[in-house]
């Protein structure tokens, strides 16, 4: 297992690099992708949900925080 997480940018990038393989030339979507996805990027995977699933709790804080005019 990693031993730190990823950070936000790096987990962006690891998103836009999916993503980015189920896109075709045009730019469209594809309607199915088979991905080849190495132990690397399932432990990635594995930590960002956990990530997400403790922010969850406090998305309405921070959602306020981050929309919070100075």
């Amino acid at each position: 297992m990693r031993k730190e997480p990823l950070s936000m940018l790096a987990q962006s990038e690891l998103i836009d690099a999916l993503i980015g393989r189920c896109v075709m030339h045009g730019g469209a979507a594809a309607g199915e992708a088979l991905l080849l996805i190495d132990d690397e990027a399932v432990d990635d995977l594995v930590h960002l949900a956990n990530r997400l699933r403790r922010l969850a709790l406090f998305e309405d804080r921070i959602r306020a925080m981050v929309m919070a005019q100075p």
